[in-house]
């Protein structure tokens, strides 16, 4: 007796040490007491979910749940399923291991097992292991110490929330609102016992391709709920017949996919799991302009677009001026359902057309100029350090004298070239874009580009334009774009706020624009809006960008693979729809407000056709308007030197060129300074000038193709044009030869004098 009392004694000394003494020695899986790590996730300005990306192990991972928030139903059908005696044992079932070994020495193989619902939670949050007998103890020993560290409601509640239960979705919560669009509280008992089923062969009993064996195995899970006395036989009877309604798949989770993915790319190193990104995001703002691409493109299509033209893209940004914050960004008309839909066309780099001319005639108010200023827009050859430039117009027809806010609002690209080789050539310009608007995309010297720079011959970004575009609506005060809410930014000042205000004023005004655009173009709002266009080389590209006080829209139009747009879709025909409607939306809930005008401006009637302010009975010039002006950049009066007697405007003898071609609409209003010689005796070519290089600019009818021939000396009715390489059209008086690109020699012929002399030229796209 006294022998078998020692026995028993030790045998219960080995096992105490056994079972308190040796899990003592073990680890316990990293952070198991701790939640589950979620995954890192994205939300809106106002906390509405964006994205949840799944875990470095590739789960999705919701909100952590606590015992006491799981509902009574889950608990019981999973612990009916798992673990009958969960609350009794000690981390280990040792009943449960000898059913187990029993039931496989009957049967002569593995028919049941014996893992607590402690022991899987070891395995679930330990690194893959081999399955073995040395596996088994481990699990069994660190199962024992984490009894000792946690409860048994903090250890089921652990368990529930890492528990697979297929389609990558870790955790009760996460399943229960993928699959019944609802937390995990609000499950009924039908839904409890659905998904406690799961988790046994998430991949067999996956509710989206085997829904009826998840129902099988659902009825299973309810029939072993009251064999354990947890529900009666009638909730049994009730929970097997409630219908269950699947959720589809969770698509709430990957919005604003090009935003958060540009955010990812921009702040690689700033985010990891288990951390909520609050993102300066609208969701209703990038809702509607998702929408607002999708449907814009579909009338398009419909109407303008077929064949390979029927996947015009649309990339759209929305930028909160105040801050600096972005407010909705899409960059494709489908992140999947679209040809190369997940290209982001809010980043990618195009050319910018016309986008980028009212930066040059902003480095212009900045000199002194001002938006009375008068710039001659007349056939002109400029020589730089990129070749010869012979630039023209979108009509192909030259206007003579234009003032700065007519050659900005009807987009002359004329004047524009002339403005930027006297404000500091394209170097200049670069470093504006480049160093202080922050544009990426151009190369390292603005040389590359020479003057066609102004016109639009680099490339940008959507993102970064529009940004650009928000500096001009701050009035001059640059910040940075943002992604998010959170932190200071540092700004800085620019432009002068009076010259910014000239700016948007000029860039607002409808009637100005009209010669261009006609009345009612996409442009026209219910309230003033500062915007302008541009279309890049051969149609490939349409931009409408524009601005309020509260708010900067740009949108990008074309294809990704860079095939040319149906000419309808040019400028404001293409983008000009989407930045209407969108515009529309950010105003809808509150009242348009405008820029009040700064006390440095100041309103004065000046000459339209010389720029010179006009303050005496005595100077009353035949063609007058009111322009604001910057008090410390008046321009000079008037004088009698400046008029004819009979009070016609002298214009420099510089125009005389054009005036013998194209002045007759001014005749009743002007006058040379010098009379002309309409008989010069030497014949010469004045349009193209020899030595030329001419770009065919996509903003101009068949893309600038339709070049007009001009001389000077000779005869017209003696006057004959021929070129070996181009085809040459006549209409009366006037001829026109037809561009091509490539090298090509132009003659004109005085037939009754014999006399000959030919232009050089070179035509290169843009």
């Amino acid at each position: 007796m006294k022998k078998l009392a020692r026995h028993g004694g030790a045998g219960l000394l080995i096992a105490g040490v056994l079972l308190y003494v040796v899990p003592c020695f073990f680890s316990l899986p990293d952070n198991i007491e701790q939640p589950p790590p979620q995954g890192q996730a994205f939300a809106d300005r106002n906390g509405t979910p964006l994205r949840r990306f799944l875990t470095g192990d590739g789960l999705r991972v919701d909100s952590f749940i606590a015992y006491g928030e799981l509902p009574r139903s889950l608990v019981e059908a999973t612990l009916a399923v798992e673990d009958q005696r969960f609350f009794k044992h000690l981390g280990v079932d040792y009943i449960g291991i000898c059913r187990a070994a029993y039931d496989s020495v009957m049967r002569k193989k593995m028919v049941s097992g014996a893992s607590t619902i402690t022991q899987q939670l070891i395995k679930i949050s330990s690194p893959p292991r081999k399955r073995d007998f040395k596996t088994k103890l481990l699990e069994i020993a660190r199962a024992r110490k984490l009894e000792f560290s946690l409860g048994k409601p903090e250890i089921l509640a652990a368990y529930l929330n890492r528990l697979p239960y297929g389609n990558q979705l870790t955790g009760c919560e996460a399943a229960a609102r993928q699959y019944f669009g609802k937390p995990v509280s609000d499950l009924s008992l039908a839904e409890s016992a659905f998904l406690a089923g799961l988790p046994n062969r998430p991949s067999y009993f996956n509710p989206y391709h085997n829904f009826a064996g998840a129902k099988k195995r659902q009825l299973w899970v309810l029939k072993r709920m009251q064999d354990e006395k947890y529900i009666s036989r009638e909730q049994f009877e009730v929970a097997a017949s409630e219908l269950l309604t699947l959720q589809p798949r969770r698509t709430e989770d990957f919005r604003a996919p090009h935003f958060v993915e540009l955010y990812l790319q921009h702040h690689s190193n700033d985010s990891s799991d288990n951390q909520v990104i609050r993102t300066s995001l609208d969701l209703q703002d990038q809702t509607f302009v998702e929408d607002c691409v999708t449907r814009t493109l579909g009338q398009l299509s419909g109407k303008t677009l077929v064949g390979e033209n029927s996947e015009v893209q649309a990339a759209v940004v929305v930028i909160d001026n105040p801050s600096g914050e972005i407010l909705a960004l899409t960059g494709s008309r489908s992140f999947f359902n679209s040809e190369a839909g997940q290209v982001n066309g809010a980043w990618a780099a195009r050319s910018a057309g016309s986008t980028l001319k009212p930066f040059t005639y902003m480095m212009a108010l900045e000199k002194g100029w001002t938006a009375a200023s008068v710039i001659p827009d007349i056939s002109t050859e400029y020589v730089s350090e990129a070749g010869s430039f012979f630039p023209v117009n979108f009509d192909r027809r030259f206007n003579g004298p234009v003032s700065l806010r007519r050659a900005l609002a009807t987009s002359l690209n004329v004047p524009a070239i002339r403005v930027l080789k006297e404000v500091g050539g394209p170097r200049a310009l670069h470093q504006v874009l480049q160093d202080h608007l922050g544009l990426t995309s151009l190369a390292p010297d603005g040389n590359t580009y020479g003057l066609g720079l102004t016109i639009g011959n680099a490339e940008a970004r959507l993102l970064e334009l529009t940004n650009a575009y928000a500096c001009l609506g701050r009035l001059g005060v640059w910040k940075p774009y943002r992604f998010t809410q959170q932190g200071t930014v540092d700004d800085r000042t620019l432009f002068g706020r009076e010259n910014a205000w000239i700016l948007a004023d000029i860039l607002s005004d409808n009637s100005a624009r009209v010669p261009a655009f006609g009345i009612n173009s996409a442009l026209q709002l219910p309230f003033k809006v500062a915007v302008k266009t541009g279309t890049s080389t051969d149609f490939r590209d349409s931009w409408t960008i524009g601005y309020t006080p509260e708010f900067t829209v740009g949108v990008w139009l074309g294809h990704f693979d860079n095939r040319p747009l149906p000419k309808v879709l040019a400028g404001s025909l293409g983008a000009g729809p989407i930045f209407h409607e969108v515009m529309l939306h950010l105003h809808k809930d509150r009242t348009p407000t405008w820029y009040p005008m700064p006390a440095g401006i100041v309103k004065k009637k000046v000459d339209r056709l010389n720029g010179l302010l006009i303050d005496s009975e005595a100077i009353r010039p035949r063609e007058t308007r009111e322009e604001y002006f910057v008090v410390n950049h008046l321009p000079e009066f008037a004088g009698p030197q400046n008029y004819t007697e009979d009070g016609k405007t002298l214009l420099p003898a510089l125009y005389t060129a054009w005036w013998n071609e194209s002045a007759s609409a001014l005749h009743q209003l002007a006058a040379l300074e010098k009379p002309v010689d309409a008989a010069a005796p030497n014949l010469m070519i004045l349009s193209p000038l020899s030595g030329t290089i001419a770009y065919l600019d996509p903003d101009l009818p068949a893309g600038g193709q339709k070049f007009p021939l001009r001389f000077s000396g000779g005869g017209k009715e003696g006057i004959e044009w021929a070129s070996p390489s181009l085809n040459i059209e006549r209409k009366g008086d006037l001829s026109w030869v037809i561009l091509q690109p490539g090298s090509h020699l132009i003659e004109a012929q005085d037939k009754i004098s014999g006399q000959k002399v030919v232009s050089k030229i070179v035509v290169e796209r843009l």
